[in-house]
């Protein structure tokens, strides 16, 4: 939801240009005088066939720069309410601008209403749209960086040894057991429906809950849930948003590990064709996996023996790794990682 207040004695009919694109839950408030009253026909047109809320406020005068006392006030008033995302000062004063730096930090606490001045409504609506693309690259940047950190981790572990020499081992064997400590009692994990429950609660009745519930799932950004919620509910949205806006990512997150674990429960319930197994010698089943990315015998061999060395994947990707270097280790893991489990059997039958 936007607020847009117009400093008409100082913009005249040119600030509002843009008004009659607006949207339903968009707000205007024209602050004029007696000294500036006069709105263009062509401008008075555009304000008819604009939906958003528009209401005049004509301002005492009697003093200098009382439009501006009047209309800063106001905007004070409606920031510390919070119902609006954005609050945009139409006038080409920039003495506007400190009002931006206050609500800002700089003196304060950072609230969640944004503040900023324009020459123009389509101008404001434009620098609105650019500050949200910006924030998109941030979380996408951000989102890159962890990716990266990940991988690097994983490529820290492919490289670190994974068994113990024999002289280590025989070391940890004779190490008197250390004392086990005592676990502290872990803490009860909620799930999604115990903490929506528990902070939406008092904001609204039970019955509304599943409605509230599809409008924060549907939703991409916690702007878009509080404008669904103003739609609906009006002034009582904001009181439901407040609630929920601290925890708006940690529920989206949770919500969708709820669902995944409910689609993995439904795959798991369903039965598993068996799988045929043609008794082949390991020898002979390797030659036939690894015909088309290896061709010399002796590398055969080779993955033999690290099969037979393993317990698991994990550790045979990391012992292919070792013996034929990432490349080609990746390759011939990626070809027998299916058939594993058969060829891990049937080497320990040989």
């Amino acid at each position: 939801m936007k607020i847009f207040l117009i400093d008409f004695e100082n913009v005249k009919s040119k600030g509002l240009e843009g008004i009659n694109k607006l949207e339903e839950t968009d707000s205007v408030i024209i602050f004029f005088s007696e000294n500036s009253d006069t709105l263009s026909f062509e401008m008075h047109q555009k304000v008819l066939s604009s939906k958003a809320d528009i209401e005049y406020f004509k301002v005492s005068v009697g003093g200098k720069n009382a439009l501006d006392f009047q209309l800063s006030t106001l905007l004070g008033f409606m920031v510390a309410k919070e119902i609006y995302s954005h609050i945009f000062v139409i006038s080409n004063d920039k003495g506007f601008d400190f009002l931006h730096s206050f609500w800002c930090g700089n003196y304060i606490d950072t609230p969640s209403t944004l503040v900023y001045r324009s020459k123009t409504i389509s101008g404001a609506v434009e620098l609105e749209k650019s500050l949200k693309k910006s924030e998109e690259a941030k979380a996408k940047k951000a989102e890159k960086a962890v990716v990266q950190t990940e991988e690097a981790a994983v490529e820290e572990i492919v490289e670190q040894p994974v068994e113990a020499s024999a002289e280590e081992a025989a070391e940890e064997a004779v190490k008197p057991e250390a004392p086990k400590k005592k676990k502290a009692p872990a803490k009860k994990v909620q799930s999604f429906d115990e903490m929506f429950t528990g902070l939406i609660s008092g904001a609204c009745s039970e019955s509304e809950y599943d409605r509230i519930k599809e409008l924060m799932v549907a939703s991409e950004t916690k702007e878009e849930f509080h404008n669904s919620l103003a739609k609906i509910y009006k002034q009582q949205g904001t009181e439901i948003y407040k609630a929920l806006k601290t925890k708006y990512l940690r529920l989206k997150e949770k919500y969708a590990s709820q669902q995944q674990e409910q689609t993995e429960q439904t795959e798991q319930v369903q039965p598993q064709p068996k799988e045929e197994v043609v008794e082949i010698e390991v020898s002979d089943r390797l030659s036939e996996l690894l015909s088309e990315v290896c061709t010399q015998p002796e590398d055969i061999e080779r993955v033999r023996s690290c099969i037979n060395s393993t317990k698991n994947k994990k550790q045979l990707y990391i012992s292919m790794v070792k013996e034929f270097q990432k490349k080609k280790g990746c390759e011939y893991y990626n070809a027998l990682k299916p058939y594993y489990s058969e060829l891990s059997k049937q080497t320990q039958e040989c």
